[in-house]
């Protein structure tokens, strides 16, 4: 009898993975092909797991398997441990197969790889000289999900009204949305301006795959921007040139805009809500040793309050990109 109580102890967190894979994907067939097991073997972990906890973890149906009420909160409880568990063994080796516990791995969008994280990695890298920042250069929703998909260990984005509830979120800036012009246009220097006049002058745009919510749904169509557009770009850095070169005004981040750009930058705060910029992590996943030092950094001047929960799955995959 001893036996068999110590034999249940040790597959407890196989059982975990188990019941945690079935409920992921709501098929008892599917959870089995990716497991490598059997239906009937699946079938029986879950049963015997329904009997240990004298439960109903699942409702049966021709579709598929959906959670209970108790298979909810039994999932609330064993996804954390099982990511626990397989990020622990995840850890070990990228330890045991390299310096510094691997590389941080970061998918971040382009005005957040351009203008805000350089001071945090020349930060990062004082502490950790010897370790790889892999940045890839992607839209909102495809960094969430490379994040679900375990591709990369952080996204940085902007925060969407609504936010997924697998992720958590820390902010690390504010932003508004300005006009630049040119430093001898006829809009420099105002205090502010109004859509009617913004459109009677020539406009540089950006391509939609690095715009926003915001500017396909505000600055384009509200504003007036997009409708005398004569230049499209595909970067931030290079829109501002074409507008510091007199060739049209435009609608950007003010994330995008520093010190040394010769522009003339109009607050647009009455048209346009601040939004908020940050890291979003996964919830049942802990971040590797160095991913972790790259997290503090980021966060180590954050606001305390910028704690938020994220976008469910089906949000999170028809989430609009992020500047």
């Amino acid at each position: 009898m001893r036996r068999r109580h110590l034999r249940d102890k040790r597959d407890r967190v196989r059982q975990l993975r188990l019941f945690c894979e079935v409920a992921n994907t709501g098929s008892l067939s599917e959870a089995a092909e990716r497991l490598g097991l059997t239906q009937p073997a699946v079938s029986m972990q879950v049963r015997e797991l329904e009997h240990e906890l004298d439960a109903l973890l699942f409702a049966r149906q021709a579709t598929g398997s959906t959670l209970t009420q108790a298979g909810e909160y039994l999932h609330s409880l064993a996804a954390p441990l099982v990511g626990g568990v397989d990020a622990l063994f995840a850890d070990m080796r990228h330890t045991l197969d390299g310096e510094h516990a691997g590389p941080v791995r970061c998918a971040v969008s382009s005005i957040g790889a351009s203008f805000v994280l350089p001071p945090y990695v020349r930060r990062f890298h004082e502490h950790s000289p010897g370790t790889l920042v892999r940045l890839d250069t992607v839209v909102f929703n495809q960094g969430l999900e490379r994040l679900l998909a375990e591709q990369v260990d952080l996204v940085l984005g902007v925060r969407e009204l609504h936010s997924p509830e697998q992720f958590a979120y820390r902010e690390l800036c504010a932003y508004n949305l300005v006009l630049i012009t040119a430093l001898d246009h006829p809009l420099a220097g105002r205090a502010s301006v109004t859509p009617g006049e913004v459109r009677e002058f020539r406009s540089i745009i950006a391509r939609e795959y690095i715009r926003s919510r915001e500017f396909v749904h505000g600055a384009g169509r509200d504003f007036g921007i997009d409708e005398n557009a004569v230049v499209e770009v595909g970067g931030w850095g290079v829109l501002k040139r074409y507008v510091q070169a007199g060739i049209g005004i435009s609608v950007v981040p003010s994330l995008c805009v520093t010190e040394s750009d010769r522009l003339s930058v109009i607050a647009l705060d009455a048209w346009f809500p601040t939004r908020s910029y940050g890291v979003f992590t996964r919830h049942d996943r802990l971040l590797t040793p160095s991913a972790r030092r790259f997290f503090d950094t980021l966060i180590e001047n954050a606001p305390a309050s910028s704690s938020e929960p994220a976008l469910s799955s089906e949000e999170a995959a028809h989430a609009a990109p992020g500047p």
